[in-house]
Parts: C-alpha cells; structure tokens; sequence
C-alpha cells in the first residue's frame, strides 16, 4: 500500500485568476505613470482663435494669471523667496498708490492701472527699496521690460497681467477688454507641440534661469554639460518634480511646480535626451542659425550677437537682459582693446555692480577671429544717443 500522501494538481482556474490580476495591475500602473503627463493628440492640434466679443473680465483675469506663472516668467522671482516682492501677498492696488506717493518715484502714472503697466514695461522707473540692482543703491532695477526680449509680451497680454493684479484682491478691475485682435495670437488650451529644442528651450523660458547653448541666466543650475552628472531618470524627475533633489547652493521653490500639467510627452522627452546628450549640445550651439531681429542694425555684428546669445544678459539697441552691464554706450568708456578683452576674458575686469563667473569665458575658442572682430567694432560705435 503506498503510504505517500497524494498532492492534487492545483486548479486551473486559480493560476488563470492570479495572472490576470497581475496583468490587470500592472496595466494599471502603466496607465498611472502615463497620466503623470499629458499625453499628445495630435502633432499639429488646431489653433483656436479667441472670440474677443465673447471674453469676459473672469476670462480676462484668467488669462493674466496664466501669463504671471507661465510666459511672462513673474512667479519665478515675485515670490517668498526674497529675491523680488511677493506680489501675491502683496495687495497691487494699495502697493501702487503708496509708490506713487514716495518722493522717489519718478515717473508718468497717474492711477494704480497706469502704474501696474508702466512697472512692467520701464521697471527702472522706480525700484522697490532693497530690490534694486547689487551696488546701484536702488537705482536699477534687475527686472527685464516685459515687452521686449526675452519676454515680449503684447499689450493686450500686459493688460491682462495688470487685470490679474488689479483682480487677485478683490479691486476694481479698470483695464478695458480688448476690442481688436491681439499683436500676437492668444494660444487656445491645447497649445502647439514645439518640434526642435530651441522651440521648447523658448516656449518653457528655460534660459531665464539656466545657462544652455551658451546663453541664459544663473538663477538655475548651468545645464550645459548636466548629462555628465544626471542620469536620463534624474533629468527627467528634476524637470517634473523640481524640488525632489535640489543642487547645492541653489534654493527650493524657484522652478515652476507644474511643468508635468503644461509639458506635452513629446516635448519633455526631447528636452531630456537633449539634455542627456553633451555632445549634441556642443554641436547644435556651433551649428544653429541665428535668429533675426536682434534690432542691432549691423548685419555682421547681429548675426554674433544672435549666435553667442549676448542679448539674454545685456541690452544692446534697446532689448536685452540686465544680468550683465548694458552696451548701449559701451564705446563712450572702452576701446577697442578693453572691449576685446572683457569678451574673451570676461573676468579680468569687472562693471562695478555685477558679479563674476556669469558671462561665459570661453568665447576665444567659440568665436572666429571674424565674429570677435565685427563685434568689437560694432561695440566700439555704441557711444549712446
């Protein structure tokens, strides 16, 4: 008699059952992972225009928070961070009265309305106590016009900002609606995929804040060569959820939080691998065509300055950034051989007011011995008005 007790076969249906709900989750998970970021309908989704007949102050309002938190960049220094007044727990109406009144201001408004706008467009006019420029005693201020590179908001984009501001405390808000289209279309909700890195580097405004193909500012990690330190995963994750890892030497709460509602799928994969990638950085910074409408006037000198990206920290023929000294009347205080070598050794002196370390030093070996000098002449002419 065989004593051995006799195992009976598992059932079937119970192996079929586990193996679907591992299935079904792991599909699960895939879909979770999937939905972190919005997925792309279409290459080309169709452009709506705004039917301006139809807008409303709500909608008008709503505009102008999305342009404070998105294309006009305000979030990223009006915060509680210090770096600039935290307009959003400041009441705008009452602060711009109060300007108005200090004997320093200076300028043309009558009306908190006509302050809002002027603040955005010639921001020098008056500089907030303590916020001004490092050295200038609060007589520069560090915050680019709104309605010039590398911003360039519309008018009716500005008023919708100044509407947004007037509205966000519960005033009066005075901007008229726009009855006439807008200088520049006004994006409908399913934005256009940007299809070359520029396109996406100029879209998410992410030379504001970093330095990639050679321009931008340091308000962010220098991401030129950040593919040798991060790994595609580490990349992607510090785009998505900016405050996970944060770089030494470089505060929490600066990026934009929302990067993951407003990037489409194509575009943070291309964003990545370009990053990943230092190579083709390299390449693509030597290679690609210059943009138009530098407004320099000198077509030799506007292609350099196009290429090396000088406008994105200094204003040259009135646009540019303030992260370095302004050049409008450079030739008036340097010749020809100063101005040579702030170019190609940009630390050896320095414009009182600004720090070291930001211009790039390694334009000698970037530039030809052509570019270095239509620039040098062009730089030399600018002697102001």
């Amino acid at each position: 008699m065989n004593t051995e007790q006799t195992r009976e076969p598992k059932s079937s249906g119970n192996v079929l059952a586990k193996s679907m709900g591992f299935s079904l989750g792991l599909a699960l998970l895939f879909t979770l992972v999937a939905n972190l970021l919005p997925q792309v309908k279409g290459e080309a989704p169709v452009e709506q225009e705004v039917d301006l007949g139809a807008l409303t102050i709500e909608s008008f309002v709503a505009l102008g928070e999305s342009i404070f938190t998105g294309k006009g960049t305000c979030s990223l220094c009006h915060n509680d961070l210090g770096r600039a007044p935290d307009i959003l727990a400041l009441n705008m109406v009452e602060v711009a009265i109060q300007h108005l009144k200090d004997e320093r201001y200076k300028g043309n408004a009558v009306d908190a309305e006509s302050y809002l706008h002027e603040s955005l467009v010639d921001p020098g006019i008056y500089v907030v106590k303590d916020f001004g420029k490092k050295g200038s005693n609060d007589t520069i201020s560090p915050m680019p016009a709104v309605n010039k590179a590398p911003i360039e908001l519309s008018e009716i984009e500005i008023n919708a900002v100044i509407a947004y501001l007037q509205a966000k405390d519960g005033n009066d808000v005075t901007v008229p609606l726009p009855i006439e289209a807008p200088e520049v279309e006004i994006q409908s909700a399913e934005p256009i995929v940007a299809g070359t890195i520029e396109e996406v580097l100029a879209k998410y405004n992410c030379q504001a804040c970093h330095k990639v193909l050679g321009s931008g500012g340091d308000l962010g990690p220098d991401l030129e060569q950040v593919g040798m330190h991060l790994s595609p995963e580490q990349i992607r994750q510090s785009i998505i959820d900016p405050d996970v890892e944060i770089t030494k030497g470089f505060p929490p709460g600066v990026m934009p939080q929302n990067f993951a509602e407003q990037m489409r799928v194509k575009e943070l994969d291309m964003l990545v691998t370009f990053l990943v990638d230092g190579e083709m950085a390299s390449s693509e910074k030597t290679a690609r065509t210059p943009s138009p409408g530098t407004g320099v006037g000198n077509s030799e000198a506007e292609k350099v300055i196009a290429q090396f990206g000088c406008q994105a920290c200094h204003i040259i023929s009135g646009s540019g950034g303030e992260l370095g000294p302004s050049l409008e009347n450079v030739g008036a205080h340097l010749d020809a051989d100063q101005i040579r070598q702030s170019i190609i050794e940009p630390n050896v002196v320095l414009t009182e007011g600004f720090p070291s370390g930001v211009m790039p030093p390694n334009f000698a070996e970037q530039m030809s011995d052509a570019q270095l000098d239509a620039l040098v002449i062009f730089l030399v002419e600018q002697k102001g008005g």
